[in-house]
């Protein structure tokens, strides 16, 4: 069916046998489902932008995985604040700096061995930003009871992460090490 039933004694030969049976999968297999795929693609003009523009397109379509960076979770996360000109807004700007020098600690290896991937995974349950983001966007709120909420929490369901309130980035630094060192699995408070 395939035409590779032939006797072979050299490398040309074993290079036109796997010739044949690519020809065999591609053309004749494969042939319907990337007709049908290509057609999908023509839906509003897509597979002309495909064409005319690849680079734009790769990341969609490869799965490069690329080395998560502060600057990554700095920008994921939407900040829910509390009114500006309030006494909770200034702690809170205070906590926001704190939260963005310790990723920066933790990517220079400052906290190990915990790692970006770790401080991912206890904020959203997953260890990486999938290709397409996440459903909604990642939330920091903020736990302002700090005599009783020492240590972050996390909502994996709706990704939100609370951070406690610190008047000293020594401890906010210490706090947020520990409890996602001592909680491997998902940021359950």
């Amino acid at each position: 069916m395939m035409g590779t039933l032939r006797y072979i004694s050299s490398l040309e030969q074993r290079d036109s046998l796997i010739q044949s049976a690519v020809d065999y999968f591609v053309d004749g297999r494969m042939h319907l489902p990337l007709t049908q795929f290509e057609e999908g693609f023509k839906t509003l003009g897509f597979l002309d932008e495909l064409r005319a523009h690849p680079e734009i397109f790769e990341d969609l379509f490869t799965n490069v995985l690329k080395p998560l960076e502060a600057k990554d979770l700095c920008t994921l996360f939407e900040v829910d604040f509390s009114a500006p000109g309030s006494n909770r807004r200034r702690l809170e700007n205070q906590n926001i700096c704190f939260w963005r020098d310790w990723l920066i600690d933790v990517e220079e290896g400052e906290c190990s061995p915990l790692t970006l991937e770790m401080v991912l995974e206890f904020a959203s349950g997953a260890s990486a930003v999938p290709p397409l983001g996440f459903p909604q966007r990642p939330v920091i709120q903020f736990l302002h009871d700090e005599d009783t909420k020492l240590f972050p929490e996390a909502n994996t369901c709706v990704i939100v992460l609370r951070l406690p309130m610190h008047k000293h980035y020594d401890k906010f630094k210490t706090y947020m090490t520990q409890r996602i060192l001592q909680a491997p699995s998902f940021g359950i408070a």
